[in-house]
């Protein structure tokens, strides 16, 4: 019979008792075993549509248990201050950043403390001369860019034991929305963690504090949280509308001045987007969602009009109608049956739309394919609870 392999989730909570912080944080994660990697790495999962730490088994059982925690901490550090969601260091190459990634969190008071000799330190090794500890990653990346300028092979190889291999990726068209969905579903964890630090949770156990982690590191991942994962929907739309703009060429008359007598015919180019946007009003769409969106399309009607579609299981043709540009409404819910997305696909695939906007909660199948580009709009219940991933297909978390 062969051995078992080991598990971390059996050691987590041994590992990490006296790290709140931490604990909170790694319950939102999911933990992945494999072999693909030597050692371990928070990579993006491409069909979960989130974040994961994964790790290799050997490399885990044959560390000792104060390393094993240390290790850990590392990849929830990366997690914590943005390394996976394609953060990049200005003027630097990807080796200088996980370089200076590395020496960021290894050098932090309460991981130097019991670091494996296995790992990136100022003071050790190529890095003797670095007497600075837990300075920020921008500060390491210049003081290695300035080493290597004196001596190029002083770095020949980057001593990383980890793997970075997904950080600071941009995400290609077919994987951005996937992206945007774990990074609201990582930034919803880091929240929660540091509620669960700062107050209790939800079921009134009291705050545990925030462990080994410094009041300085503490601030900066309570700002973190606030400021990372934004996506401007202004500038989702403008390329969206841009996108969908398709040009009318028409015949113009104009007449000729005295000096040329009689009529000129020319060609003038009309451009417009017209654009479809359906909005889900089946039961399982809350008013609070509803409310949002009438909001967001008051401000998407400053500049451009829209045809605006109600549907759950069936498209209500009596309520259709154009929402001129410059127009107000108020929020109406005329529908609260069933979700089927393939009814407001039909309805728009049957009509001369160049874009479609679907409105929902993510909660039901995948529809049929639109004629025309399709952009999905939903909140970050619907984003962490989607039944399925649209491929190809722009996903706006509304928030």
């Amino acid at each position: 019979m062969s051995k078992e392999k080991y598990q971390l989730e059996k050691d987590i909570f041994q590992l990490l008792r006296d790290e709140p912080f931490f604990a909170a944080l790694s319950r939102q994660l999911d933990k992945r075993p494999t072999e693909a990697i030597p050692t371990a790495g928070i990579k993006f999962n491409k069909k979960r549509l989130s974040y994961e730490l994964i790790y290799n088994p050997s490399f885990f059982e044959s560390l000792s248990g104060e390393h094993k925690k240390w290790v850990l901490m590392h990849e929830l550090y990366h997690a914590s201050f943005g390394h996976t969601e394609h953060r990049t260091l200005d003027d630097v190459s990807r080796k200088v950043a996980n370089m200076s990634m590395d020496l960021a969190i290894n050098s932090l008071d309460n991981m130097r403390r019991g670091a494996p000799d296995f790992v990136l330190m100022p003071g050790r090794d190529q890095f003797k001369e670095l007497t600075m500890f837990g300075m920020a990653s921008e500060w390491y990346a210049n003081w290695i860019k300035k080493e290597m300028k004196e001596n190029p092979d002083k770095f020949s190889g980057d001593g990383q034991f980890d793997d970075h291999d997904d950080f600071g990726e941009s995400a290609s068209d077919d994987d951005q929305s996937g992206r945007q969905i774990a990074s609201k579903k990582m930034e919803e964890a880091l929240s929660k963690a540091v509620r669960e630090c700062d107050a209790g949770t939800a079921d009134g156990a009291k705050a545990k504090g925030w462990g080994s982690v410094s009041w300085k590191v503490q601030k900066q991942i309570r700002e973190s949280v606030q400021n990372r994962f934004k996506l401007d929907p202004k500038q989702v739309l403008a390329s969206f509308v841009k996108a969908s703009v398709k040009t009318d060429k028409v015949t113009s008359v104009t007449r000729r001045s005295r000096r040329l007598p009689g009529t000129k015919f020319g060609r003038k180019k009309q451009t417009r987007a017209n654009i479809a946007i359906s909005i889900d009003q089946s039961g399982s769409v809350s008013d609070e969602l509803l409310s949002k969106v009438f909001d967001w399309l008051s401000e998407f009607a400053k500049f451009a009009s829209f045809t605006v579609v109600p549907f759950d299981h069936e498209v209500f043709d009596e309520k259709v109608y154009v929402w001129k540009k410059g127009e107000r409404r108020t929020r109406e819910r005329v529908l609260s049956g069933g979700t089927d997305f393939n009814a407001p696909t039909e309805y728009v695939n049957a009509r001369n739309f160049d874009g479609h906007i679907i409105i929902t909660d993510m909660l039901a199948p995948k529809p049929i394919r639109s004629k025309c580009q399709r952009m999905w709009l939903t909140d970050g219940y619907g984003a962490r609870h989607t039944y399925f991933t649209p491929v190809g297909e722009r996903v706006l978390i509304l928030d």
